[in-house]
């Protein structure tokens, strides 16, 4: 007899989908009228959802509890609108009228006729925390180097060159001169941000990140200035504080500075110089005090010669340089990342993966083009798809090619020496224990000259690091 397989109830569980978004999310008839709402909406706006499901759009407008009523352009326009939208329902987000973000949706019926709305709704003060709370749950580095104040922060430390910047990083975090970190996307330029900031003397106030590319031209400025009540259509009648404002005390972490409008360049460059800003609307000015760290994926120079970038600007940026080089410019940090990578993924995933000595081999000399951000995925790729518990090069298809490449000369020759003298051996008669622990002996003596520690051997060859000191002990290495 078949199996039956259980056919869920779509209707309750599609719902139960949309109420674990963190979005509002709500749905209109032809008419105006609420037919779908999620829990999130109902929360963002303070009403039952029975009231709620018994109520018209248009009467929202008509009482004030709206500014605009969105979904009568999307009808008569039919076409998807995204617009700000100022709520002022009593209860709603947290008992205070607010400004949202509206992505209104048309869904059309046989004849072409607007027969729903479909919408999705985040307040605005919201927008930045998602891109922060992305920022923050990267992992990079694998080094962990205490900081003052008992912090720490795991860094690749192995190669030499960014042990330099390190020591650099260590060397300004007391100087409240701006810093501009160059290098290509994925290198980690917001860790060295938040290395400085923790070395610091700011460590106690915040690290306040915003990426310049990630908000339209007008809510970047409200969101680095600020606002006045009423300084523009839809602005809350409370205010808001910039995020200049908000990072006094601290450390502002400007990402992708290359991406900042031209527009908005002379007002920054007033905020570096005079460590004062003024709120969009506002007549006077504020005294801020925060250290500026930027970091650009481009070439500013090339901007400037381009008119992108105001070359007063980049002086003003660029007191102290710190260019992060490429991973395929340190291959010293391949190998530790990527199991310190392993083993978070390991716990993740609740898992027990290990590196075969040739994966390791492809990995130190693939180029890694995204660098340590692409180095991360396929670690976990390479975790979650790989069969068994040894990830072998056969379950490495991105760096295939590369290892089918010839390999450098000294790579090649290591790997030939890792094979026993078989004929040497059992020309003595060799018991088999005696050869055993020959080869242990070798390949253990190769896996402490790899990997520098014991830690790292023991890491790459799957067992403790106990393990590895008894053996060390046993064969005299």
């Amino acid at each position: 007899m078949m199996e039956q397989t259980h056919q869920p109830d779509y209707k309750n569980f599609y719902e139960l989908m949309l109420d674990n978004l963190p979005d509002g999310v709500y749905i209109l008839d032809a008419a105006g009228n609420y037919i779908y709402a999620n829990s999130a909406y109902i929360h963002l706006i303070g009403l039952d959802r029975a009231q709620l499901m018994k109520t018209n759009v248009h009467d929202l407008l008509s009482s004030n509890q709206i500014d605009i009523c969105i979904s009568d352009i999307v009808y008569r326009e039919k076409r998807r609108v995204v617009m700000f939208q100022d709520v002022t329902i009593a209860g709603g987000c947290a008992h205070m009228p607010f400004r949202q973000l509206v992505i209104s949706n048309p869904v059309f019926g046989s004849d072409g006729s607007v027969q729903y709305i479909l919408a999705v709704c985040r307040p605005l003060e919201t927008l930045n925390s998602f891109y922060n709370e992305a920022a923050s749950s990267e992992i990079n580095g694998t080094c962990t180097i205490p900081l003052a104040g008992d912090k720490s922060v795991s860094i690749v430390a192995e190669s030499r060159s960014m042990q330099h910047i390190l020591q650099l990083a260590r060397d300004i975090a007391d100087i409240d001169a701006s810093v501009l970190i160059s290098g290509e996307s994925g290198t980690g330029k917001e860790v060295i941000a938040q290395y400085i900031h923790d070395q610091g003397r700011r460590r106690d106030g915040k690290l306040v990140v915003i990426n310049c590319a990630a908000l339209p031209e007008n809510l970047l400025e409200a969101e680095l200035f600020g606002y006045e009540k009423g300084a523009f259509t839809g602005a809350s009648s409370k205010g808001k504080a910039g995020l200049f404002e908000v990072a006094s005390g601290g450390t502002l972490f400007l990402d992708e500075i290359n991406s900042l409008p031209i527009s908005l360049q002379g007002k920054l460059l007033r905020a570096i110089e005079t460590k004062t800003i003024q709120r969009i609307g506002a007549t006077v000015s504020k005294k801020v005090d925060f250290r500026l760290i930027s970091a650009t994926n481009e070439n500013l120079l090339s901007a400037v010669k381009e008119k992108r970038f105001r070359a007063d600007l980049l002086y003003r940026l660029n007191v102290i340089p710190l260019e992060l080089p490429p991973l395929r410019e340190r291959r010293e940090d391949i190998v530790p990342l990527a199991l310190y990578f392993l083993d978070h993924y390991n716990q993740k995933y609740n898992k027990n993966k290990q590196f075969g000595v040739r994966t390791l081999e492809s990995m130190e000399i693939y180029d890694w083009g995204g660098n340590v951000r692409e180095l991360k995925n396929f670690v976990e790729r390479s975790v979650v798809m790989s069969a068994g518990d040894y990830i072998d090069l056969t379950n490495i298809h991105s760096i295939a090619a590369s290892h089918d490449r010839r390999l450098p000369e000294s790579n090649s020759h290591r790997a030939a020496r890792l094979e026993p003298p078989w004929e040497e051996w059992l020309g003595e008669d060799l018991p088999l224990q005696d050869y055993m622990d020959r080869c242990e002996r070798e390949y253990l003596a190769r896996a402490l000259m790899k990997y520098k520690t014991s830690y790292q051997a023991a890491k790459a060859l799957g067992t403790s690091q106990s393990s590895i000191m008894r053996r060390k002990s046993k064969y005299g290495l």
